[in-house]
């Protein structure tokens, strides 16, 4: 469990910067720096992927007077950074490729919507989590290379640091990938109707 602070340290000492910081209002080009990149760039990784801790399902809020080509507007769910799919109400099972919802994301009066030709629609998306206390350990290390990235310039002037802090923050996402299909599992599939029968 990393403070939002320690993350920066991280992100520091994986650029060769030895002076760590103690607060972001701390007068230092590196805590100004940290200050500036830190919030905008935890909604990037939490963008980049669907992390599993920072998963939520809701029931979408249908507010009426769909654009022209849907049945359906919604309410974009509060403090939702990625929708990632519409779901069926009472469903569990990921939907395949060819089973997805179509759905578009778009602003309209005073906020943002989702349109889709789903009835009773609930969506699957990325949540703003702010609090680091929550943070999954695998995503306090993608954060804490992807800040890497933007600080060894500024504090450096290497190039070369960039890079590899670029490359390690793809295969930060890489192992995440692989972890997050262990935090789950899915419904057996239903077996066809043709067994059945037979038995």
């Amino acid at each position: 469990m990393s403070s939002d602070v320690e993350i920066c340290n991280i992100a520091l000492s994986r650029v060769a910067y030895t002076q760590p910081i103690v607060s972001f209002t701390e007068r230092s080009k590196a805590a100004e720096l940290c200050r500036v990149n830190y919030s905008s760039l935890r909604e990037l990784v939490l963008q980049a992927f669907p992390w599993p801790f920072a998963e939520s399902i809701v029931a979408l809020a249908d507010i009426g007077s769909p654009a022209p080509g849907w049945a359906f507007r919604y309410r974009y769910p509060a403090d939702c950074l990625k929708v990632r799919d519409i779901v069926r109400p009472g469903s569990r099972r990921a939907l395949t490729s060819d089973q997805q919802i179509p759905y578009r994301a778009g602003y309209s009066d005073g906020g943002r919507v989702i349109y889709t030709d789903q009835p009773e629609a609930a969506c699957r998306f990325t949540y703003n989590v702010e609090d680091s206390t929550f943070f999954d350990p695998q995503f306090a290390d993608a954060l804490s290379w992807r800040l890497a990235m933007e600080l060894a310039l500024p504090l450096t002037a290497k190039p070369d640091l960039q890079a590899f802090a670029a490359q390690q923050y793809q295969l930060a996402l890489t192992l995440a990938e692989g972890s997050a299909f262990q935090e789950s599992q899915d419904d057996p599939e239903p077996e066809s109707e043709f067994i059945t029968v037979r038995s």
